[in-house]
């Protein structure tokens, strides 16, 4: 019977470029065009896409029957087409080059659940008003398809320390700015923080009923007959826990050698004066590329504020820049911070410091 549904799969299909495989690796469910120097990572992986798409499917119930899973090494994002069925996994982001498998099979499994929620909500999942429960879930569900449900934990993180540096909330989130972001786990942190809030409150089974329900009303009107609670009580639920969070331990998801490591920290000038900016640099080494600055936050113990990375315009992934406003009334002397970082695999360091303050 197997034999029989890869026949009727490959003979549906328009041919492939010649510069992809030509339809000679497939599952019951799945055809993989991937260019014929990659091969050997399609026929590693398949068998896994296979099983990812009969979970994301026994979750959903939404997966179309066949799916063209298209690998591509000159794109950088990944996308899913819910009209032609199809999903394109990009892989020239950094990230994949030193781990090819486990990249191909991430992506993969978080673009067949954004395939299976906008069938589920009739294409509403896609819109901007709801993207950042959309991008929450499919990380989620990828997630915990492949046994990284530890790094959830690290969403917690992320979004606390987002709400520090600009409050969140459902409408701040389902604003048309705030729905542009890179698919990772910091751009999904709100997201993914709203939907295990509520699925602590009421069961797991509601939270995937929530994308059906969106097929019938807005966010507001979904929220509160999925749940039976007004939004702003699961709003309200959610921000209490988000903001009385505390990252105290380093968090080891993969392990020690993959986590993000500081190697330099420097101050542009060495020593700040008030009234001033004093620019703090941090050298961060990253082994697998996955940590990008905007994951990297530093809270400055002499106001209690909390700075978010920014890229230096040099090699990405090594230097996050941060500005240390250094307020007139600020007393010389020493002055303590706490980095942390959290790559897309969960893992989260910490590191504390110190800057100077002349007269």
């Amino acid at each position: 019977m197997y034999w029989f549904h890869a026949i009727f799969f490959l003979v549906s299909l328009s041919p492939p470029s010649s510069q992809y495989s030509e339809g000679r690796i497939v599952s019951e469910h799945l055809l993989l065009r991937i260019p014929a120097d990659r091969e050997w990572l399609g026929r590693e992986a398949i068998n896994d896409l296979e099983r990812c798409w009969r979970y994301i499917d026994g979750v959903t119930g939404e997966l179309p029957r066949r799916i063209i899973v298209e690998v591509a090494w000159d794109r950088l994002e990944s996308s899913a087409n819910v009209s032609e069925g199809s999903i394109t996994i990009g892989m020239g982001h950094p990230a994949a080059r030193s781990q090819l498998k486990a990249y191909l099979l991430h992506s993969a499994a978080r673009e067949m659940a954004r395939l299976a929620l906008a069938q589920q909500s009739r294409g509403v999942a896609l819109r901007e008003d709801v993207q950042f429960l959309t991008e929450g879930m499919v990380e989620i569900i990828a997630r915990e398809y492949l046994g990284l449900g530890k790094s959830l934990v690290s969403a917690w993180v992320l979004a606390h320390f987002l709400d520090r540096t600009k409050p969140l909330g459902l409408a701040t989130q389902s604003s048309a700015a705030a729905s542009r972001g890179r698919p990772d786990l910091c751009a999904a942190a709100p997201g993914i923080t709203f939907l295990l809030s509520c699925r602590e409150l009421h069961g797991r089974e509601r939270v995937v009923k929530l994308f059906e329900a969106l097929k019938k009303g807005n966010l507001e009107e979904a929220l509160t007959s999925t749940f039976r609670t007004p939004a702003s009580v699961l709003e309200e639920a959610w921000l209490k826990k988000l903001r009385s969070y505390r990252a105290v331990d380093d968090i080891i998801v993969t392990s020690a050698e993959d986590s993000p490591v500081l190697r330099q920290t420097t101050f542009v000038p060495p020593s700040g004066r008030r009234g001033s900016n004093l620019e703090m640099r941090l050298l961060i080494q990253d082994k697998t590329n996955d940590l990008s600055p905007d994951s990297v936050f530093v809270v400055d113990e002499g106001s209690s504020r909390v700075i978010q990375g920014r890229g230096s315009g040099q090699k990405e992934g090594e230097v996050t820049i941060f500005e240390i406003a250094v307020d007139e009334k600020r007393q010389p002397g020493k002055y303590g911070f706490r980095a942390s970082a959290v790559d897309d695999a969960g893992n989260i360091r910490h590191w504390d410091g110190a800057y100077t303050i002349d007269d």
